[in-house]
């Protein structure tokens, strides 16, 4: 195809090809701006509950934006329609890790094999875009020949391939979607980047840099990035544990003066628990495994896993020290952020797993997780529906994942529930400004100079920042 500026086509029509929690998303961000939107997935009971207008998902501003969207989504019955119908094509299908680390294209060339021999019936010069996340190397060596095989064309001549991985968190995905920093597209040719470039510039509302480049580097700088955020988490996490040590050291106060240098910047340093979720801790994984393959070795994400790792470790320890095998823990917090039930590797788990192996009698509660934590939690925890049950003879209180709700608890009533002034750990420090009453409370990531306990009639030391 032709790259002159006059025979780029305007795009009206995308498809997106899996329907879970991202493509969904995706879908309706797209038909939200005013494309015609086909949407696909071989779940037929996705379909159907799309077919009925009932969404198969819950995500944070998903349902609000429907009412924009509805009109324009379609719901193609395979996907050669999908494809038939679509200037650029976009798959959203999982890309699960291997027990070596390496993102698994199963899935991906699975609905290229279905693709491929549409393109071959289509005149239209279509753009396949493959947002799920790689290993380096995947769209030249797997995804472009697969294509061509199939479709009997050439690609950057008959068809367009891209590489246009997203930047967005479960919870968060149509904010994070609709308002990114960067789009990242990586094109087989010119023609191929400018229609993609095209369905961003008119759904991103932030005005974001538009990146782009080759497969190959796109396919390297989704997994840099991501890796180069977790050396940041990692960084303030470490900061935490040596300020939890020194007498007088404030997590929030050193990382509010490095986040003020534009070098830095104050995203991702706030010091808390490890990350986790479905993507950094396995982006990691990949990205050294990657390496590996070029004979090369990434010692500082090596590092970072080995730090990360090591937050379960620092906070189990507290609890070791402080109430003895037996007693009561009880864990608020299972998703490994808030507004998410997602339980993938959160640390809120490995905890409370690490503290059942020690014989403790663990209590959780979350406003979402439970059941998927369900699956996850070594047997025999006492799962809490309502929060205050978990206070129940509690010898501890393990604040872990930031839910606000948490805050907002009558924790008079969770003192009179708990045994004499339980230990209350605060992983994130929400609750540093006003410590509750009747619990010994302990900040991670504030040194040990201040005493912020507190009994039920007393004033905390801490209630001044």
């Amino acid at each position: 195809m032709s790259e002159n500026q006059s025979d780029f086509p305007t795009i009206q029509r995308v498809s997106v090809i899996g329907l879970g929690k991202l493509g969904l998303c995706t879908a309706a961000c797209f038909a939200g701006a005013g494309f015609e939107v086909w949407g696909y997935d071989a779940n037929a009971e996705v379909m159907q509950e799309l077919a009925s207008r009932r969404l198969p998902i819950r995500e944070t501003d998903l349902e609000k934006l429907m009412p924009e969207a509805w009109p324009n989504l379609r719901l193609a019955a395979s996907t050669e329609q999908a494809v038939n119908n679509a200037q650029v094509i976009f798959i959203i299908v999982p890309t699960p890790s291997g027990p070596d680390g390496r993102f698994d294209n199963s899935f991906i060339e699975k609905v290229l094999a279905e693709i491929g021999p549409a393109l071959k019936q289509n005149y239209d010069y279509k753009v396949v875009d493959v947002i799920s996340t790689v290993m380096p190397g995947s769209s030249e060596s797997s995804f472009l020949p697969l294509l061509e095989n199939l479709s009997g064309k050439k690609c950057g001549q008959g068809f367009g391939l891209a590489y246009n991985p997203e930047f967005i968190a479960l919870g968060s995905v149509i904010q994070n979607f609709l308002n990114p920093d960067l789009v990242l597209i990586g094109c087989s040719d010119q023609v191929s980047g400018h229609m993609v470039s095209q369905v961003y510039e008119r759904t991103c509302r932030s005005n974001p840099k538009i990146a782009c480049m080759s497969l190959i580097n796109a396919e390297i700088s989704k997994l840099s990035l991501n890796c180069f955020v977790t050396m940041k988490i990692s960084f303030a996490n470490e900061l935490s544990a040596l300020c939890s040590a020194i007498p007088g050291a404030d997590i929030d106060t050193i990382t509010d003066a490095l986040g003020a240098d534009t070098r830095i910047g104050n995203k991702y340093i706030s010091g808390g628990l490890g990350f986790g979720g479905p993507c950094f801790p396995r982006d990691n994984l990949a990205f050294q495994k990657s390496a590996n393959e070029f004979q090369k070795k990434l010692s500082i994400s090596t590092s970072v896993v080995a730090a990360n790792n090591s937050v379960v470790d620092e906070l189990s320890d507290i609890i070791k020290q402080k109430v003895a095998p037996g007693e009561r823990v009880a864990i608020l917090g299972l998703s490994y952020k808030p507004q998410t039930q997602i339980v993938e590797r959160s640390q809120s788990i490995d905890i409370a797993n690490r503290l059942s192996e020690l014989g403790y009698d663990v209590a959780v509660h979350d406003p979402m997780a439970l059941d998927e934590a369900a699956k996850v939690l070594t047997p025999g925890m006492d799962f809490c529906p309502d929060p205050m049950d978990c206070f129940k003879k509690a010898s501890a209180v393990i604040l872990a994942t930031n839910w606000p709700e948490f805050t907002k608890l009558d924790w008079e009533r969770a003192a009179d529930l708990s045994r004499e002034r339980p230990l209350l750990l605060d992983c994130w420090r929400a609750m540093r400004s006003s410590p509750p009453r009747g619990f010994s409370y302990q900040a991670w990531g504030i040194g040990p100079a201040a005493d912020c306990s507190q009994d039920k009639n007393g004033e905390s030391p801490c209630s001044m920042k």
